[in-house]
């Protein structure tokens, strides 16, 4: 089996961010030194060396003009399908909406975008130039990324130092040998607005599991399975053109797989189990909200004429460590079971206290029901409802008391004065 321990690699693991609102650049919660750090890639010199043939300059060009081309500057070179995704203005690149992406200097190409899409476009200007060595500097998630894409293709990379479980993730997907996983969903393009895409509406339109391959048990409860590889506030699907929104990027057997909705932002940051980078989690859409958006108007001429109030559903997302679900599945079964001693469950299961006094609170309420089969059938239908909320990951029904203020909670059981409240 490969060694995950790859000469000449090193890292760190990235922070969490901010909560709402979500700007472009996703280093909100970064000092300010780290914030102002110039991303960059340039070619090591270790790299001239080993391709001396990258530095030399064209040596053919007459033939190249009796051909009508111009002379090669390896140098300068710019993949067609680079130009393609940014408008050039001399040296620099930007976005479609104005926003700079990176400037080519011809030997470092700089950059103050952490987007997946530019990195990905760095490390292909860096292979059509020849760089085979390449020196990262700037921020923690501009080089993490940078390193785990360009040592994909194959390219030595200084600069950073991946953690373990980075290490032997590149060593996973270089096994597999297949590109990331599409993200999720099967959205479709926002009516009015030809160019952009809207999170918030395509998630409304779209079921979050449609078109992506699922185990068969997954699909039977909706939770996705994987090592949290990487998460933060980024144009949609990594469209610049899009709005922002957050994403969830979990290592699978299959690939990578990215998962998107604003709603993820809130539910790392007030999980109870505080995932990192390469803990293995579970994510879960346990319903969906409405909200209502400001979607522009346009008159006859096609103008913006001003908004208007647009209800759509967002999802509502709970984003824990693998074992916490473990322990709710184990925690829905003993609520399920009608012949479980609710005293000797409470003393077992404290955190369920709530929910087996719902379930003695409907057993009362049943009491008003006069067919013996319709109050079983009541009560089994309550509790029921209740295992089901537990297994899915809701927070649990507090228990309220008027004394003992003072006692230990369970870490599981939330409280009205608490802030964690999905």
């Amino acid at each position: 089996m490969a060694d995950p321990k790859l000469n000449g690699l090193n890292g760190r693991e990235k922070t969490t961010r901010n909560e709402e609102p979500v700007r472009r650049s996703p280093s909100d919660d970064k000092p300010e030194s780290d914030q102002n750090q110039q991303n960059s890639i340039r070619s090591s010199r270790r790299a001239n060396r080993a391709n001396p043939k990258a530095a030399q300059p064209d040596t053919e060009p007459g033939k190249r003009q009796a051909e009508g081309k111009k002379p090669r500057d390896r140098a300068r070179e710019i993949p067609e399908d680079v130009r393609k995704r940014f408008t050039q203005v001399g040296n620099q690149f930007f976005f479609p909406d104005g926003t700079r992406a990176f400037t080519d200097r011809g030997s470092r190409i700089i950059s103050r975008s952490e987007n997946t899409e530019v990195i990905k476009s760095l490390i292909t200007i860096a292979q059509a130039r020849g760089w085979t060595d390449l020196t990262l500097t700037g921020t923690e998630r501009f080089r993490r990324e940078a390193w785990f894409i360009a040592r994909q293709a194959g390219l030595e990379v200084r600069g950073y130092r991946p953690s373990s479980y980075e290490e032997g993730r590149l060593v996973r997907s270089l096994a597999r040998g297949s590109e990331p996983r599409p993200p999720e969903g099967k959205p479709e393009r926002p009516a009015g607005d030809s160019n952009r895409r809207d999170p918030e509406r395509e998630e409304s339109r779209a079921p979050s599991t449609a078109g992506a391959r699922r185990d068969p048990k997954e699909r039977s409860n909706g939770l996705r399975i994987g090592r949290l590889a990487d998460h933060g506030a980024a144009p949609y699907r990594h469209d610049p053109k899009n709005a922002m929104s957050y994403f969830v990027r979990l290592e699978t057997a299959d690939g990578d797989r990215e998962i998107w909705g604003v709603d993820l932002h809130r539910a790392l940051k007030e999980s109870l189990t505080r995932p990192e980078i390469g803990d293995e989690v579970g994510l879960r859409a346990v319903r969906r909200d409405a909200v209502t958006l400001k979607e522009p108007s346009r008159g006859n001429d096609g103008k913006i004429s001003g908004d208007r109030p647009l209800t759509v559903h967002r999802n509502r997302w709970i984003v824990e460590q693998r074992e916490f679900f473990a322990e709710r599945a184990q925690a829905a079964r003993i609520v399920r079971d009608p012949k479980q001693e609710p005293k000797k469950a409470v003393l077992e299961h404290p955190e369920l206290a709530g929910t087996f006094l719902k379930i003695r609170a409907s057993e009362l309420a049943a009491k008003a029901i006069r067919d013996p089969e319709d109050r079983r059938r009541f009560v089994d239908t309550v509790r029921k409802a209740l295992a089901d909320d537990v297994a899915r990951g809701e927070p649990l029904t507090p228990v309220r008391l008027k004394e003992r203020m003072d006692r230990q909670v369970d870490p599981r059981v939330l409280q009205p004065d608490q802030a964690l409240v999905r």
